[in-house]
């Protein structure tokens, strides 16, 4: 049942994308908050199926730390799941992300119009000054620039040093950086469709304010996460 559930649940994924983003495609005419807006009730609908075709919901803990101005926000990264909930937690989200995916079709005409930052990792030093400049730009305009600083997905129980596009961002905004911290890798199963039947936490903690030195900032984000990573307490336990 676990496994038809996954499956049902990945069907209604693409359907709904295909959907959705098709038949609400004249709202990509009306600007970045009009198409966040789309994408925010499709997302809605992805959290709610699967709840009901996998058993997998979440709670949320520290939510008075959830900006409302421009800030950068900074997550640890497992699967799927936490880009679509803290899309829908956020009040203005922006991410930052891989400029191959917005080469998609459909998911790269919404990826572009809701104003994400495409990131050209071949282009090297070129392409963390043009996301610095990009992130900064956004922040002071309110929006909370959402950034996976380990860079790619870790499996539960697994750390990794800290890429300095994140630090670069920081310092460059002067702004404060809210870290969060999650466990959907125990539930949501990367790679593949498998998903278990579970509560993932997710965890928003005190604003690391702006002011701090590179290497400073980098130890203190990665501590504030690694400390509060459900999956990290229950693997040393």
């Amino acid at each position: 049942m676990r496994k038809l559930g996954s499956i049902v649940f990945t069907a209604y994924v693409i359907l709904s994308t295909a959907v959705v983003g098709i038949f609400g495609s004249p709202a990509l005419l009306f600007g970045r908050d009009a198409a966040n807006a789309v994408i925010k009730v499709w997302v809605k609908s992805i959290l709610w199926a699967l709840k009901i075709f996998t058993g997998v919901s979440h709670r949320v803990e520290g939510e008075e730390h959830i900006p409302e101005g421009g800030a950068l926000v900074a997550v640890n990264h497992q699967s799927m799941w936490e880009t679509l909930a803290i899309f829908v937690l956020l009040p203005r989200p922006v991410f930052a992300l891989k400029k191959e995916l917005t080469r998609i079709p459909v998911y790269g005409w919404w990826t572009l119009a809701a104003g994400h930052i495409a990131i050209d990792r071949s282009a090297g030093a070129k392409a963390l000054r043009a996301m610095r400049k990009a992130a900064a730009e956004r922040i002071a305009e309110g929006c909370q620039v959402v950034i996976f600083p380990e860079g790619t997905r870790m499996q539960p129980g697994e750390t990794a040093a800290y890429h300095p596009g994140v630090a670069a961002i920081y310092t460059a905004s002067d702004a404060p950086c809210i870290p969060a911290a999650h466990d959907s890798g125990l539930y949501w199963r990367h790679p593949g469709i498998d998903k278990s039947p579970g509560v993932i936490t997710l965890r928003f903690l005190p604003p690391i304010e702006p002011g701090l030195d590179r290497k400073t900032f980098l130890r203190e984000l990665k501590g504030r996460i690694d400390s509060a990573r459900p999956d990290l307490v229950r693997h040393e336990g």
